[in-house]
């Protein structure tokens, strides 16, 4: 587990989410000159408008989001909209966005919106029956996902297919799109619950062709007009460039004979036109503005070395159709979709040095300036700048952790080339982090072995003393190179971290703890676990760390046999699991399988077994650790074995030698694990009963028959006919003798310890 360092789950959301907020993440687009209205696509709508779907889907420039926005006003009902970047594939960015787009409705629940904050949001279970309640509570509304093309990963499309089961009667979703996404679509067409509007549609027609120019201040005689829609082939954005164009430039007179019907063509040539017509100045200003997403003066004037780009930005909204504000203030703007894509394609062309430096001096601002980390990652990495690319990654994976929102910087990894990650030490621990929580154990070992091939005596981006510490707490957190590696890299940690008391000093006790009880040591590993657990103390913004360490400290302790103090801890971290609200994590799992453990050797076998239901229900959250995900598999196979469950815990061994067969030096869970193999193979062969098995671990102790009953909440009646059964499965006249055998036969407790 990382020790993911000095912030709560919760502390970083505001300034995310701000960032989204700013951007105008939730609001519709403003009208701008030269916006028509589509009077007959909304008539055509309004025929449908018990349809629950509408799907708007054409290529850029064909005025998706008008029609979309003109619509939705004109249903007259709450609106919800909420604009899609490639961020939203991450699930939880998504249903973020989705939860503040409704909370601007009519405050959605808390509950929710906690939820969605905390490190590792229960999406199944919680989330989804949370929002779809929400959609039923405020309908009918309308809620536009705008740009959803950009949903490409399953996680988030599976989210889309979910609200579109679940949008409510008399509400609509709408679904503006590029390109045609991978939808189950075919009963909703059939049964008339989906309106499709495409480019054929939203083509303008001569009246709309007319009403834009007329709104441009243009005049084109009847033939033009045909004309012009004729070669642009009715394409809203094409229409909308040659008018400007003959504005600007006094060439109503006439259509220029070089616009074609290709849309390709007509872009090329009128973005020609506009740049080169411009000011000097203003060509700099467009081109250098190209390589950002979303602008603001402040990150403008940073790329142009200048500090006129508010009044530059503000003059472009009022004369170019093409440059649209995004939020009430105006700090922040963007230009037209294909207009942007243009001008960056016109920077290329013509000046194809500078695309680097701008985008290295955005990608300083916002690493710098407080502005957005995905963009400054793009930025550098676009520009070829790996080694602030990295710094930006290590530097963001701890808070994106807590924010269980990890799926974000495995986004901006995918943009980048398995060499690329390489190149840079700390944007390989980047990705080991991210790649070691999400389950592949192939590229964290291929990430770990690059870095360590880099400089790594210098300071980290994470806070640590150096990077060779920061990889050094990566692998001993995520075990990799085996649990001897492990207590190594903890020991080095630890010692390297502990004058300047970095967050880091915390992980080098916790591992030296948890990886001494790997070896087989508990006794050495409840000292460092302790102090450990003491580093927490009086820090709530590290619950989830104290319930981690605390629940490994209980297991070591009762490994010990020190089962009283294990007792007290198990019962301290389960306990604040639950006042946290943080049972359903990954941490949380340690607490379940301590309790569950003490509860199994006082012999409170349902408790116990509640308790280790608990923790095997969440087992989705230890894939991403292989020595976590060995660990509890056996020790909720022993928990399993000794509740008389012994199918439970045949799967518990099997998914813990899967886990140990493909792991170098695993410590000694494999001698444990053939331990338990051992007692699930004899207790078939001898046809204990789940209820025999049950008692099987009083046997060596020295209860008395009336104690065990007592223990087992059973009679002592029921209690001597099973000690009964057993000694005859074990062929003993004696209690003496079916110790010994049990020992004979690997059948002890003891044995797999």
């Amino acid at each position: 587990m990382a020790d993911a360092g000095t912030s709560a789950p919760t502390a970083s959301a505001p300034t995310l989410l701000g960032f989204l907020l700013r951007a105008s993440k939730l609001d519709p687009p403003r009208r701008r000159p030269g916006t028509v209205e589509r009077v007959r696509l909304i008539r055509t709508l309004e025929r449908s408008a018990d349809a629950s779907i509408i799907l708007v889907s054409a290529s850029a420039g064909y005025g998706k989001s008008t029609l979309a926005s003109q619509w939705s006003h004109a249903r007259n009902q709450p609106l919800a909209w909420v604009n899609l970047d490639h961020g939203d594939n991450d699930p939880i960015v998504f249903l973020n966005s989705i939860a503040y787009a409704l909370d601007r409705i009519d405050g959605v629940s808390p509950e929710l919106l906690a939820e969605l904050s905390s490190s590792t949001p229960q999406i199944d279970d919680f989330v989804l029956p949370a929002l779809a309640a929400e959609l039923g509570r405020l309908a009918p509304l309308t809620l536009v996902l705008d740009d959803a093309h950009e949903l490409t990963q399953p996680r988030s499309l599976s989210v889309l297919k979910f609200l579109l089961d679940e949008i409510p009667t008399k509400s609509q979703l709408i679904v503006v799109t590029r390109e045609d996404l991978d939808l189950p679509l075919g009963r909703r067409r059939a049964t008339g619950e989906l309106v499709e509007i495409r480019a054929e549609a939203l083509a303008l027609d001569k009246d709309e062709t007319r009403e834009l120019a007329s709104s441009l201040g243009v005049s084109l005689s009847d033939d033009a007009l045909e004309l012009l829609r004729e070669r642009t082939e009715g394409w809203p954005a094409g229409i909308t460039l040659a008018l400007h164009t003959m504005h600007e430039h006094a060439e109503s007179n006439g259509v220029d004979e070089r616009i074609s019907g290709n849309q390709r063509e007509i872009a090329d040539y009128l973005v020609e036109v506009v740049v080169s017509q411009a000011p000097e100045e203003q060509q700099q200003f467009l081109l250098a503005t190209s390589i950002l997403r979303r602008m603001a003066a402040p990150v403008c004037d940073a790329i142009l070395e200048a500090s006129d780009s508010d009044d530059r930005l503000r003059e472009l909204e009022r004369t170019n159709s093409f440059v649209v504000a995004l939020d009430d203030e105006r700090r922040w703007y963007r230009y037209h979709h294909l207009f942007g894509e243009l001008l960056r394609a016109e920077l290329d062309r013509r000046h194809p040095e500078l695309a680097a430096v701008y985008l290295s001096r955005a990608a300083e601002w916002h690493e710098q300036d407080g502005g957005d980390p995905g963009e400054a990652f793009r930025c550098a990495r676009e520009c070829g700048d790996f080694e602030r690319a990295g710094r930006i990654a290590l530097g963001s994976v701890d808070r994106f952790l807590n924010l269980g929102q990890l799926e974000t910087v495995r986004l901006w990894l995918l943009d980048c080339s398995d060499d690329e990650i390489e190149s840079d030490p700390q944007l390989a621990i980047a990705a080991a982090w991210v790649y070691g929580f999400l389950g592949e154990p192939e590229k964290v070992q291929r990430f770990a072995a690059a870095a360590e091939r880099g400089e790594l005596d210098v300071p980290s981006a994470d806070g640590a003393t150096s990077l060779r510490v920061s990889l050094a707490n990566m692998r001993s957190a995520l075990g990799v190179g085996g649990i001897g590696q492990m207590l190594a890299d903890s020991e080095f940690v630890y010692a390297a971290e502990k004058e300047a008391r970095t967050r880091w000093f915390l992980g080098g006790a916790r591992g030296r703890g948890i990886a001494a009880l790997l070896l087989g040591r508990p006794e050495e590993a409840i000292e460092p676990l302790r102090e450990a657990l003491m580093l927490t103390a009086e820090r709530p913004e590290l619950a989830h760390v104290r319930i981690f360490i605390g629940g490994y400290l209980a297991l070591a302790l009762a490994d010990a046999e020190h089962w009283s103090e294990a007792r007290e801890a198990a019962q301290g971290a389960r306990a604040l699991a639950a006042d946290a609200k943080l049972e359903h994590t990954m941490p949380a799992l340690a607490a379940f399988t301590a309790k569950a453990t003490v509860l199994t050797h006082d012999g409170d076998f349902d408790r116990a077994a509640a308790e280790l239901a608990a923790a095997v229900n969440a087992d989705r959250l230890v894939r991403g650790s292989l020595w976590v995900a060995a660990d509890m598999n056996l020790r909720w196979g022993e928990i399993s074995f000794d509740l008389g469950m012994r199918p439970a815990a045949q799967r518990h061994a099997v998914n813990a030698r899967a886990v140990l067969d493909a792991y170098s030096d695993p410590g000694a869970m494999v001698t444990r694990l053939e331990a338990l193999e051992q007692r699930i193979r004899r207790a078939s062969d001898l046809h204990l009963t789940p209820a025999e098995i049950r008692i099987l671990p009083f046997l060596p102790t020295h209860l008395s028959t009336q104690e065990i009953a007592a223990r087992v909440f059973l009679s002592r009646a029921t209690v001597k006919t099973h000690l009964s059964a057993i000694y005859g499965k074990l062929d003993a006249a004696t209690r003496s003798e079916a110790v010994e055998r049990m020992e004979q036969l690997g059948l002890g407790k003891d044995s797999s310890r």
